[in-house]
């Protein structure tokens, strides 16, 4: 691959390395959970461990990051780049001379003072 290919890549993959990263979390805890509850879940007499409680716990707020935090910041950057984008390609339209103001062999010049 071409240097530019790589660094456009590596930029693309830095951006979905930790949604990535918390997807697979995720779907492991979700396994974990899954045996921990056939063993020590609601139906079993030994109650609620500890254990199984606190990969409740962390289930949970990953799902709340997964459905919540994740849209949110790539929503964000979606609007900042169609936001910097949009700009620049109007900035790039503007002439470079947009004032209307005269310029110093158009402006009036004032006479000088006659000598006293």
């Amino acid at each position: 691959m071409k240097p530019l290919a790589t660094e456009r890549f590596r930029a693309v993959l830095r951006k979905v390395r930790i949604p990535a990263i918390l997807l697979v979390a995720y779907v492991i805890l979700r396994g974990v959970m899954a045996a921990l509850s056939d063993r020590h879940g609601f139906g079993s007499p030994d109650g609620l461990g500890p254990v199984y409680l606190a990969v409740a716990a962390a289930l949970m707020v990953l799902r709340i990051v997964l459905l919540v935090v994740v849209p949110a910041v790539l929503t964000y950057r979606a609007v900042v780049f169609a936001v910097t984008h949009i700009a620049r390609r109007a900035d790039a339209t503007i002439p470079a001379k947009v004032s209307n103001a005269p310029t110093t062999s158009e402006a009036v010049r004032v006479p000088e003072r006659p000598p006293l």
